[in-house]
């Protein structure tokens, strides 16, 4: 059985930034409709950006943001993103959201596993994202004392988050504090923390 068939799809609200479907198709003979979103036509899909600052007399720390998301009504603490302009590569696109959201100048960094596209949500989403991982010199004047370029409809609190093991703990703890939900990108990475040597 080719599990791509598709038998059709159905827009039912098309919206700016979001067209809601059903997909109807059948698996082993049974007819089933799925409903999903999907991004409008064109849409280059998102990047999600890993910021690392680095200094030369004191361990890396991490940058994270709390985000008002608007369908959960509270901030939630997650990886600097934005979706992807149709000018520029997606590396571009990656620091020019690093610098609106934290003001932070940053480098695309030197690793392995830089540009892989990822999906968040395939069960009720066509949402892709690029991660990137960027290097911040914490040394540098320009960083010292970052300023937001936020647009008018963005809230967003900027935090440094020391790296390892401790991290879990500190974002747990600030959640707390702040009555913050976590994004899973976040967690999964700070949970990796506990993992390294």
């Amino acid at each position: 059985m080719d599990f791509n068939t598709k038998v059709d799809e159905q827009l039912i609200y098309e919206g700016k930034w979001l067209h809601y479907k059903f997909l109807h198709f059948q698996v082993n003979g049974h007819k089933k409709v799925w409903e999903f979103v999907e991004r409008p036509p064109g849409h280059r899909g998102g990047v999600e950006i890993i910021p690392i600052i680095k200094y030369k007399d004191k361990h890396s720390q991490l940058i994270i943001i709390a985000n008002f998301r608007p369908p959960i009504r509270k901030f939630c603490l997650e990886f600097p993103s934005g979706l992807v302009d149709q000018e520029g590569t997606i590396e571009e696109n990656g620091l020019r959201e690093i610098k609106e959201e934290t003001g932070y100048t940053a480098q695309i960094g030197n690793y392995q596993y830089n540009g892989v596209r990822i999906r968040n949500d395939p069960w009720k989403s066509t949402e892709n994202e690029v991660s990137i991982i960027v290097d911040i010199d914490g040394d540098s004047e320009i960083n010292v004392n970052p300023k937001q370029q936020l647009e008018s409809d963005e809230n967003i609190i900027v935090y440094k988050m020391n790296m390892g093991k401790t991290l879990a703990d500190e974002i747990l703890q600030l959640a707390k504090e702040k009555d913050y939900e976590i994004s899973g990108l976040l967690w999964f990475f700070a949970l990796g923390q506990q993992f390294n040597n």
